[in-house]
C-alpha cells in the first residue's frame, strides 16, 4: 500500500457525521486525524476520521482499514487530509473524500 492514498469516507449517515461534514468538511480544515476504535462492535479494525477528536467524520472504507489497522497498531501514524466534499444535486446526504497521508517521524 503506498501513501498518500485517497478515500471516500464511509459511515457518513451514522450519528453527528452529516451535521459535522457540512460544518467542517472543507478546504481550510486541512487535517483530520484517525482513531483506531479496536473494540468497535461492528468491526475490530475500524479506524474513525475525526476533527480534534471531537467531531468524527466517518470512517476509513472496510477494504482499507484492514490494512491500515495493523500498521496503526503497530506504531505507525497518519492523518487525513481534505481533498472534496460530496454533494449530489437532489440528495441531502453528504460525503467526504480524504487523502491518507503517513505522518510517523523516524
Amino acid at each position: 500500500m503506498k501513501f498518500p492514498l485517497t478515500t471516500k469516507l464511509s459511515g457518513v449517515s451514522y450519528g453527528d457525521c452529516q451535521a459535522n461534514i457540512k460544518q467542517f468538511g472543507c478546504p481550510d480544515t486541512g487535517y483530520y486525524i484517525l482513531i483506531r476504535e479496536p473494540d468497535n462492535p461492528h468491526d475490530g479494525q475500524a479506524i474513525s476520521v475525526s476533527l480534534g477528536g471531537v467531531w468524527k467524520m466517518g470512517y476509513i472504507p472496510r477494504w482499507l482499514a484492514k490494512d491500515l489497522a495493523p500498521q496503526m497498531d503497530a506504531g505507525k501514524e497518519f492523518d487525513a487530509e481534505f481533498v472534496r466534499r460530496n454533494e449530489h444535486p437532489t440528495e441531502e446526504l453528504v460525503g467526504l473524500t480524504v487523502q491518507i497521508v503517513e505522518t510517523t517521524e523516524n
